[in-house]
């Protein structure tokens, strides 16, 4: 009697076993054939059916079904798999596609990256996050961070709930340069990623908005005190990330230029709202809506393939930085 109960509780643990697996594979998106889980463990095709009819219970009753779906079978590729679960997962080129973009970016810590990836390849099959993890190993050992890099996360949840509650946040911010925090009280409007690090998105009172790079805020405290921003006249980063180059302000003015360099679709790509004026034998003529101080700095890095036409004190503004540059390069004469 002993031995049959000691039986039963093995084929018993063996099955609960056999059905973790089988919901764990269909989780990750995954199809399992009757064929492979005969072989696999020793069952007849009787018992998968029974396994596959028990996992749709449950799924039917943890899961909205609505949302969700449940097991079905494919006829072509002889697989049970769980329908719409398997879309609402990153599948392994989605995984790869996501970890070149953080690699490429340099914006999170090496730890806070290599986290990130391994919540990504839990989604995976074994053998798919073999070969993700063949295919970034390099990569991910070469990665090399920003400087003044450290985990962010926590801050940018924190300020993204100050301007979803419209509360004022006192900053400890470092600026540029500067050897002490100095205490800033800041209306927060968005946060924003560019050119590998997060900033927020800021007034001071009714001034433009500001860029402030998380990396140099200290100290944040959200305030008791709230503002209140009508819906029509809201911050939307999505527009403003037309206008604004390298997070860097100054003032929103209309500018025109002429660019005759290789990629035009390189030049409408940075300044989404520029519009094509004009074209011929000397090139393009383009306006834009631009945060000047910023749009200069992108200006001055096309070289000799761009010329700012229009507004004349913005033309005579690149023109003085262009003589001042051109300085820094002449070679300085040895009185005798």
């Amino acid at each position: 009697m002993a031995t049959n109960d000691t039986q039963f509780s093995e084929e018993k643990t063996d099955r609960s076993m056999r059905l973790l697996q089988m919901f764990d594979r269909l989780q990750r998106g995954s199809g399992i054939s009757t064929k492979a889980l005969q072989q696999e463990f020793g069952i007849t095709a009787k018992s998968v059916q029974r396994d596959i009819g028990e996992l749709r219970v449950y799924i039917a009753e943890a899961y909205t079904p609505s949302v969700y779906g449940n097991i079905e079978y494919n006829r072509i590729r002889k697989e049970y798999y769980w329908r719409n679960r398997s879309d609402m997962l990153l599948h392994e080129k989605e995984i790869l596609l996501l970890v070149t973009i953080l690699l490429e970016s340099r914006g999170l810590t090496k730890e806070e990256l290599n986290r990130l990836v391994d919540k990504m390849l839990v989604q995976c099959s074994p053998e798919s996050e073999k070969h993700i993890r063949g295919l970034l190993k390099n990569e991910l050992f070469l990665y090399k961070q920003t400087e003044n890099a450290h985990t962010v996360k926590d801050l940018l949840w924190q300020l993204s709930e100050a301007k979803q509650q419209q509360r004022y946040v006192l900053l400890e911010y470092k600026r540029v340069g500067a050897r002490a925090y100095e205490s800033i009280k800041v209306k927060p409007l968005g946060i924003m990623f560019s050119e590998m690090y997060f900033y927020l998105l800021a007034q001071l009172e009714e001034s433009a908005p500001i860029a402030f790079r998380l990396d140099r805020i200290g100290e944040c405290s959200l305030l008791a005190e709230h503002f209140h921003v009508e819906y029509t006249s809201r911050f939307q980063p999505g527009e403003f990330r037309k206008e604004i180059q390298f997070m860097s302000t100054g003032e929103l003015r209309q500018v025109k230029f002429r660019f005759w360099g290789k990629s035009l679709e390189a030049v409408l790509d940075r300044l989404p709202n520029a519009v094509v004026v004009s074209q011929d034998e000397r090139g393009t003529v383009l306006q834009a809506e631009v945060y000047t101080r910023g749009a200069k700095m992108w200006f001055l890095s096309q070289a000799e393939f761009l010329e700012v036409l229009e507004p004349a004190d913005f033309r005579q503004e690149m023109q003085a930085t262009i003589s001042r540059m051109l300085g820094n390069y002449q070679e300085q004469v040895q009185l005798p």
